[in-house]
């Protein structure tokens, strides 16, 4: 999704949107995304950025970290 940038604003928003209906259709909570960083930095878009040179750890962790089970 990130990758294709479908709409002109709110990409972002649309996959942590389509992540989370996931997680709840497996019986999870919606993911607890990391706030931006004291210096001005933002986790999604850092690692979103990583997914698009092959490099998905980062998302990796966020979704995995952010997960609870209902």
């Amino acid at each position: 999704m990130i990758a294709i940038h479908p709409f002109f604003e709110f990409n972002g928003r649309i996959i942590r949107l389509f992540i989370d209906l996931i997680a709840a259709y497996n019986g999870y909570e919606y993911v607890e995304y990391p706030d931006v960083t004291d210096e001005g930095g933002n986790p999604f878009i850092d690692a979103s950025i990583d997914c698009m040179i092959a490099d998905c750890r980062k998302m990796y962790e966020i979704i995995l970290n952010g997960l609870h089970l209902h």
